[in-house]
């Protein structure tokens, strides 16, 4: 580790150029200022631990680093979750009328962002206003966007970094995702590390001009007490305008590449400390240039890459030297044979990232010209939607554990069922054998001399002209009450249903008609019973 750190060759002079280690402001325009390799150069020089971010797929980074898997831990103070709003929203909460309010009540006592999203519909469901309501209704749903997100991803709960550059691929997460890891990053960093350096990508994005993002919240605490404990903040930036000034005011560093907008080279030319340069100067910097504002000097340098000779940078300082010659002799990543299709495929999903950002910049415009009426009715008619999604998959959850229920039930009964439900009762004219078809009762099983029963036909009483019918075969199959009662009456017996029922039912308990109840009642001769002169057939 040093103190003092070389940035690379003074042009015109090809002196060396150092700057002291401390919190720094990068600035240039993306793939032509050469901002990368400048923090790249500077951290492998330095002997110092970095942590760097990825935070868009395809970005062109650093060329040597340690790849570690991004770190989270869950916050719940208000100020922290304001932030993420704001991501969300775009704006400042306070823009957002009773947004700040809402977020302080979710926020209290609660441990993490689940237990503030259900604290939010808690506070939906019963509120009385429907102002407020709504408020937290909109809380939930912007909660909604980053907890499914965050359950996507595996975590780390600490932090194991190697010299050099420590990089975190956010390039697949959401923006609000982004912020929530960055923030706790550097938040571990300030609280567990020392001697570290931490690079901001994006510096416009994850700490803004005039509204607060978890990113902003913490980083102004680690620019302002790191520097005791040898850690510093390096933040990388496409303009200087879109910035937060407070972390600024703390960067005794700043290196200014290209730049073409007119506003942001009149910024730059303001932070030279006087030095005359020309407008044109700053829009027309080569590959690597930076005017350094190192302390209380102000200098043109170009900034030596790693790797490459002092020899060489100095070359490039004196003008005898291009720097793209540097690029492509020292810092030019090869396609190696065989990995051409692996390119393609990667340029066809650049292309296929930007046909769906220019989608995605056309919805927005499409939704930014939406009366607010009918804002108002979708977002109505959302909600709608969602709470029956919501009841409907109650009832579905329901359905299945009863479905459950039912399946347990069923196999627990499977072997009870038969010996509880009666055979279908046969009717006349039916296939015999089949489900319900006419089946004799009486089989002709072989019985013992001792089994038969042998009545005696008293046609004087009801009972034994009952019997008398029986004999006739008359009650061979099953038969219902009515039936037999107009079998009584066909042999003009004089005898009420009732008298018959009564007179069955004595058969029945002598064991000599067999009775069957399911819905009403039946009966036929029971099994063994003869009569004389049919004993020996039997």
């Amino acid at each position: 580790m040093t103190d003092r750190i070389l940035l690379g060759f003074e042009v015109g002079s090809g002196e060396p150029v150092y700057l002291p280690l401390h919190h720094l402001a990068i600035f240039g325009m993306t793939q032509l200022s050469g901002k990368t390799t400048a923090l790249e150069a500077l951290i492998s020089r330095s002997g110092l631990k970095a942590i760097a971010f990825k935070t868009k797929r395809g970005e062109g980074g650093f060329t040597t680093y340690n790849q570690v898997t991004p770190y989270y831990r869950p916050r719940a103070d208000w100020q922290f979750v304001e932030g993420l709003v704001n991501v969300a929203l775009g704006e400042k909460v306070k823009y957002e009328p009773g947004m700040r309010y809402a977020i302080m009540k979710v926020c209290r006592g609660r441990k993490d962002l689940k237990e503030i999203q259900q604290a939010a519909r808690d506070l939906a469901r019963g509120s009385k206003r429907e102002f407020m309501k709504s408020v937290y209704e909109k809380l939930d749903a912007y909660l909604d966007i980053v907890i499914p997100e965050l359950e996507k991803w595996v975590f780390v709960d600490s932090l194991e970094l190697s010299e050099g550059v420590n990089v975190m691929d956010l390039s697949g997460m959401r923006l609000e995702t982004q912020h929530l890891v960055i923030a706790s990053t550097i938040e571990y960093a300030f609280a567990s590390l020392d001697h570290i350096i931490v690079i901001i990508p994006e510096a416009w994005e994850t700490i803004p001009q005039g509204k607060m993002t978890p990113v902003k919240w913490v980083a102004q605490q680690f620019i302002r007490k790191g520097a005791a404990l040898g850690n510093y903040l390096w933040l990388d930036s496409q303009d200087i305008g879109g910035i937060d000034k407070t972390p600024l005011r703390q960067c005794d560093n700043w290196l200014m590449g290209r730049m073409k907008e007119a506003h942001e080279v009149e910024r730059i030319l303001k932070q030279l400390l006087g030095a005359k340069v020309p407008a044109e100067e700053i829009q027309t910097l080569a590959l690597g240039h930076f005017y350094a504002a190192i302390g209380n000097d102000v200098k043109k340098v170009y900034a030596l890459p790693a790797g490459v000779p002092e020899d060489i940078g100095r070359e490039v300082a004196l003008g005898k030297r291009s720097p793209e010659s540097v690029r492509e002799e020292f810092l030019k990543v090869k396609v190696m044979e065989g990995d051409e299709m692996f390119r393609e495929k990667c340029e066809d999903l650049e292309k296929r990232a930007r046909t769906l950002e220019e989608e995605k910049r056309g919805l927005a415009l499409t939704l930014a010209q939406l009366n607010p009426n009918e804002m108002e009715k979708t977002r109505e008619e959302l909600l709608a939607f969602r709470q029956q999604l919501e009841q409907d998959k109650a009832i579905i959850e329901r359905l299945e554990r009863e479905n459950g229920a039912l399946a347990k039930l069923k196999e627990a009964l499977s072997e009870f069922i038969p010996m509880c439900i009666p055979a279908p009762i046969p009717t006349e004219g039916s296939n015999p054998g089949g489900a319900v078809g006419l089946q004799k009762v009486k089989t002709i099983i072989p019985l013992e001399e001792a089994q038969l029963k042998v009545p005696t036909i008293r046609t004087d009483t009801l009972k034994g002209k009952i019997l008398a019918l029986a004999e006739k075969g008359k009650l061979d199959t099953w038969r219902q009450l009515g039936e037999i009662v107009k079998l009584v009456e066909e042999e003009h017996w004089n005898a009420s249903t009732q008298e018959v029922n009564n007179a069955l039912n004595d058969l029945a308990k002598e064991d000599l008609i067999a009775k069957r109840h399911t819905d009403r009642n039946y009966y036929c001769l029971a099994q063994g019973v003869v009569f004389e002169g049919k004993k020996d057939a039997s």
